[in-house]
């Protein structure tokens, strides 16, 4: 019977190298999240508003309990307010991004050709349409963010069906608030000139497009709710404001 080598067998075993098993998933470590100062979600204003409206539904209410409880429905009315404006305005910038894109572009390029030849001739007709062509530009740049975006390219102007595009209610008014803050100085008479600025057209002394909105509203509510006290005498229409006009509100959200 021969010799065995059991010494040997163990010290290679023990020099051979250890066999790494499976690796455990690492387990990050839990970080509380950091108090928002943000507004809340719609859904979450609009759960808390049931709550609130069902609380002050209670007719055992204490006097007190119900004055902050209606303090906190005014502030969540509020609240709600501007969440449903921001969504509304993060879904209408996500839509119409690529077609403002592109028509930014072409009115910038027409622009700078208009340029270029009123440098080499002027006339009225050329400086007439560089007025318009920023107006374009400022449409494009400062368009009502709530609003639903009216192109000033529609397809039958970009197929060459018609030289002009067809006459819109909604364009026509956006562009007349537009030229009346240019001429204001609200905003920029060379918008080229400020593109890379805030589009928000808030200069000193600006009208924004939600403040004209709730100026006519309120206007319209004041000539429902008032009464007339003198009678009227014959041959004296009542004047009507034309910035103050009706305004047809129904607009896609």
């Amino acid at each position: 019977m021969g010799p065995t080598r059991t010494k040997a067998r163990r010290v290679d075993a023990e020099s051979a190298p250890v066999e790494a098993g499976p690796s455990k998933p690492r387990t990050k470590p839990y970080k509380q999240s950091q108090p928002s100062s943000a507004t809340p979600g719609v859904q979450k204003l609009k759960s808390s508003l049931r709550q609130t409206r069902r609380l002050l539904a209670k007719d055992n209410l204490a006097a007190d309990v119900r004055v902050e409880t209606e303090r906190r429905l005014r502030a969540l009315e509020a609240d709600l307010e501007v969440a449903e404006s921001s969504k509304k305005e993060r879904t209408l910038a996500v839509r119409y991004h690529k077609v403002k894109f592109f028509e930014r572009q072409k009115v910038v390029r027409k622009l700078n050709q208009t340029k270029k030849k009123i440098a080499a001739e002027d006339s009225p007709e050329l400086q007439s349409t560089l007025h318009d062509l920023r107006v374009d530009l400022n449409y494009i740049l400062h368009y009502p963010k709530t609003k639903k975006y009216i192109s000033l390219f529609p397809p039958e102007l970009r197929n060459g069906e018609a030289e002009e595009p067809v006459s819109d209610a909604g364009r026509d008014e956006v562009r007349a608030w537009v030229v009346s803050q240019m001429e204001s100085g609200d905003l920029s008479a060379e918008p080229e000139l400020h593109m890379d600025e805030p589009k928000d057209g808030s200069g000193a002394g600006a009208v924004s497009w939600g403040d004209r909105q709730q100026q006519k509203q309120k206007k319209k509510k004041k000539n429902q709710n008032e009464e007339p006290h003198d009678v009227e005498e014959p041959g004296e229409p009542e004047q009507e404001d034309a910035f103050f006009g009706d305004d047809d509100d129904d607009e896609d959200a």
